[in-house]
């Protein structure tokens, strides 16, 4: 019996496989084609796909970040469009550029304004992370993180008298408290960033005045600086660089950065460094650290180092956020804090205005520490104010003078 012959194959068959194997390739070049677009869009090299509209219509649907100036005018407004005046609004910026804003009001006014307000900036496209304390003096302190967009753009802090005790207060009328001596009214001035020019470093010798003089241990000058300092009668401090908000890192001082991810040997290891680079050193304070001092881990290392050395601390307070200050004052290590920045603004002719504010605050509250950093302008301003304190009513000290222990 013979095989039956094979049917020959249609060429019509051949002809539409060939066209579906065609569409196939077609689809498959189109979608490679449109892939390696995209990819070269997305790393910003020449695409011929309107991928730019698209991300520019994503982006426009989340609301745009607002420049710490805005953002700072924004937050006044509302809060005096919520009855605060403006003089009970303080505000200052961080070395990282974020924004600190203080509301001084009551637990009465705070609750009147307190929905209507928050309700606003959420409108504006601002986080709002809220935390509330109680002060040993009594106050309490309501702190708002703004965020927007995942990014931290400043504070806002509400502080107003507690109310409750503010009534056992009245209720006890408690006996008037003998009257207490005035308490010197001093000024602490201390200068940032020493260690990469012995001229300027000579400039502040030459005023004759109690300074004190904060060294980088990685600048470039940091011994001569420091010796220089000690011997001409400027007490030197370690301006320990220490990790940021946002990854933040400055030019000067980035080198030695302490981060919040190292290990208590890691940091243990660039304290004894430092501290060998700068044997003159009466004390410490942070370069930078918004994250670093807000860290209470972090900071027990450090802080533990300084009472082994018998070194002062002075929190720079770079963040309101900072737990540093009073972390010191329960390990029992002699503390102070900054109370102005001379040069903060980007305006250096503000300089002259922040002085005078360091001296009002010294003759109110007995005493205040200001922190600035080698500018020109800020030397101006130093030849022309620190060897005439004694007219504004001030005496100048080293810090180790206003240390609270």
């Amino acid at each position: 019996m013979r095989p039956a012959k094979e049917k020959p194959r249609k060429p019509k068959d051949l002809i539409d496989r060939l066209a579906l194997l065609s569409v196939i390739m077609v689809i498959l070049a189109v979608v490679s084609a449109s892939w390696l677009d995209y990819l070269n869009f997305r790393q910003q090299k020449a695409s011929y796909l309107p991928w730019r509209r698209a991300a520019v219509s994503e982006s426009s649907s989340r609301p745009a970040l607002i420049a710490p100036p805005a953002l700072s005018e924004f937050l006044r407004r509302q809060l005096e469009a919520n009855g605060l005046p403006p003089e009970s609004i303080a505000e200052e910026k961080t070395d990282e550029g974020l924004i600190y804003i203080l509301a001084r009001t009551t637990s009465r006014d705070y609750r009147k304004l307190k929905d209507n307000f928050f309700a606003t900036l959420k409108k504006a496209g601002l986080k709002t992370n809220l935390k509330e304390e109680k002060t040993a003096s009594g106050e309490i302190l309501v702190t708002a993180e703004l965020r927007q967009n995942s990014r931290t753009r400043g504070w806002l802090v509400f502080r107003y008298p507690d109310p409750v005790q503010a009534r056992k207060a009245l209720k006890s009328q408690p006996a008037p408290a003998p009257e207490k001596k005035e308490p010197a009214r001093v000024v602490a001035v201390v200068i940032d960033d020493i260690g990469e020019d012995l001229t300027f470093l000579q400039e502040l010798i030459n005023l004759k005045v109690p300074l004190t003089v904060a060294v980088l241990p990685d600048s470039s000058l940091a011994r001569e600086c420091a010796e220089l300092a000690a011997k001409n009668g400027l007490e030197v401090i370690i301006h320990l660089p220490l990790e940021a908000f946002n990854n933040h890192l400055s030019s000067a001082g980035a080198e030695g950065l302490i981060t919040t991810s190292m290990s208590p040997q890691d940091v243990r290891a660039i304290l004894d460094r430092d501290l060998s680079l700068l044997p003159q050193a009466r004390g410490l304070n942070n370069h930078m650290g918004s994250k670093a001092t807000a860290s209470e881990g972090l900071m027990e290392i450090i802080i533990s180092f300084l009472k082994e050395k018998n070194l002062y601390f002075l929190d720079s307070r770079t963040s309101p956020r900072s737990v540093a200050y009073e972390l010191a004052l329960k390990k029992r290590v002699p503390a102070a804090a900054r109370q102005v920045f001379l040069d903060a603004d980007e305006d250096r002719s503000q300089v002259k205005d922040r002085m005078l504010e360091l001296f009002n605050q010294a003759r109110k509250n007995g005493q205040a520490i200001g922190i600035g950093h080698p500018f020109p302008e800020t030397l101006e301003v130093l030849k022309a104010y620190l060897p005439r304190a004694t007219e504004y009513g001030v005496r100048l000290v080293p810090v180790s003078a206003v240390v609270k222990k």
